[in-house]
């Protein structure tokens, strides 16, 4: 590559000997120095095995750098820190031939021991998902400086993609050791974070040391402006160049505005319903089946979602590997609105005189389809209360399993093994708390089954037992997207709602 810029560099200079003196280039373009974002979540941690939403990827894409690389449209893996690798013929030993020309912000170069370092610290991760997948690993070595070597407890086909995201960067020992609150926030990325105030703004600076293509914003900040209105008006007021996800009652307001884009994506994230299968009333199958055939799914997205949304036909990512809906080929039906045979089903559960039921979610788009909810459901005797929390209450009461039925979404990876966030029995992201042996096992025995019919047919299984027992609801992939400055340039958005900003720039007026 470096042979090939030489030429091209050669090139250009013989051309502006040969060209006439009155042809002149135009200028370079300038572009601000500051690059501002207006986020809807806040950012609680600098530290990459400590959260694994959408708002916490977003930030680690630019101030971390993983093993591999993912590309979404090709659905390619690609090199990033590792420049190269190699697996055992048993599929359980991996060998990472790694970058020499790396450094970390504090100017520590990055070898294969701070890969030791991070396989081991992520044992203890704070993240129940981060955890799980590093206790995966039985063992690591380091033969030399450069060369990384990982021993799985049992194959894991899905290896490669898994180690793109984000919540696997590598940590620099010394910087962790020395400082174990601050330290993981020290990455490899092309950025810097300077500044962190969880709940009002994220400050990251250029690092000029970066081993790749280096962005010309010297700054970015990511202002945390939760009312999606507020933000549109920031973008409005030229106070932010970016407004992640406004109202969609308001893309007419943008699309009338001459400065503003509409970046406009089909969403990623299922939001769902889970049965918090720990509380005795939601063990009741029958009442979970009788719940999901009283819901009008549309009727939901059309008053909640003002219809831009998709309805979501499994509890499983459409563009994953393995998704599987067609019911009727196995003799089940879809969670179509049948209001009749949510009745047949509420009359064979313990509550066939009606039960009052908690469900618990946050923002207000998902309380309004919770009110949508709560009414569908009242002909089945069912009384709905509602539990608003912030998003910071959501996720720590998500997590101590402190709810009936949890409204969430899941923005799921593109590995078929990350269904197991939502069905493996000690995921911390498990909102169902569903725990069924025969699932369990299958997901071991497809993650680690190289054949890919068998493969498919295995993670087929999982969703028909999962579809029979109901323990979540799919609801749908809403429409999403990203109001901008007409003149940004450079971010790259994705479906996932992580958008990669690690090149952004708008230039000066």
């Amino acid at each position: 590559m470096k042979r090939n810029l030489a030429a091209g560099l050669t090139l250009v200079v013989i051309l502006g000997i040969l060209l006439p003196s009155s042809v002149s280039s135009a200028p370079a373009p300038s572009w601000k120095n500051e690059v501002i974002i207006g986020v809807q979540s806040k950012t609680t941690t600098t530290n990459p095995t400590a959260a694994g939403n959408v708002a916490h990827s977003t930030m680690f894409k630019l101030t971390h750098n993983c093993l591999t690389g993912f590309n979404e449209t090709t659905k390619e893996v690609l090199p990033e820190l590792a420049k190269s690798w190699k697996i055992s013929s048993d599929k359980k030993t991996w060998t990472f031939n790694l970058r020499d020309d790396v450094y970390f912000h504090n100017g520590e170069k990055m070898t294969a021991d701070d890969w030791l370092f991070t396989i081991q610290y992520g044992k203890n991760a704070s993240d129940g998902t981060v955890k799980a997948f590093y206790k995966s690993i039985s063992s690591a070595s380091a033969p030399d400086k450069n060369t990384l070597v990982i021993n799985l407890i049992r194959p894991n086909m899905d290896l490669l993609v898994t180690l793109s995201s984000p919540f696997y960067s590598v940590l620099n020992r010394k910087a962790v050791e020395a400082d174990s609150v601050n330290g993981p926030a020290i990455g490899t990325g092309p950025w810097v974070n300077k500044a962190f105030v969880s709940g009002d703004y994220t400050l990251l600076e250029r690092f000029d040391k970066y081993w790749g293509e280096r962005p010309v914003t010297k700054t970015l900040r990511f202002r945390y402006i939760p009312e999606a209105s507020a933000r549109l008006i920031a973008l409005e007021n030229h106070e932010i160049d970016a407004c992640q996800a406004p109202n969609n009652t308001e893309l007419d307001l943008i699309k009338a505005n001459k400065d503003l884009k509409m970046i406009s994506y089909q969403s990623s994230a299922l939001t769902y319903l889970a049965f918090n299968m720990d509380s005795e009333v939601c063990r009741d199958a029958n009442l979970r089946l009788a719940i999901a055939y009283a819901l009008n799914v549309q009727d939901v997205i059309d008053g909640a979602a003002s219809g831009l949304a998709g309805k979501a036909n499994g509890m499983w990512g459409f563009y994953q590997f393995g998704y599987f809906d067609d019911w009727k080929s196995v003799g089940l039906a879809s969670y179509d609105f049948n209001l009749q045979k949510a009745k047949e089903y509420m009359a064979k559960s313990k509550y066939s005189k009606g039960l009052t039921l908690s469900f618990m979610t946050s923002t207000t788009w998902r309380v309004n389809a919770l009110q949508i909810i709560q009414q569908q459901l009242a002909p089945l005797g069912i009384k709905v209360t509602i539990d608003e929390v912030d998003a910071a209450g959501l996720t720590s009461k998500a997590s101590a399993g402190n709810y009936n039925v949890l409204m969430y979404s899941v923005a799921f990876g593109p590995e078929g093994d990350d269904a197991r966030r939502t069905l493996y029995p000690t995921s911390a992201a498990n909102h169902a708390k569903y725990n069924n042996p025969r699932v369990t096992e299958l997901l071991d025995l497809a993650a680690a089954e190289p054949d890919t019919a068998k493969r498919l047919k295995e993670y087929q299984e999982v969703q028909v037992i999962v579809h029979t027992e109901c323990p979540y609801i799919p609801l749908y992939y809403a429409n999403s997207g990203v109001a901008i400055n007409k003149d940004l340039e450079g971010a790259v958005f994705s479906s996932s709602g992580a958008h990669d900003y690690t090149y952004v720039k708008v230039p000066t007026k």
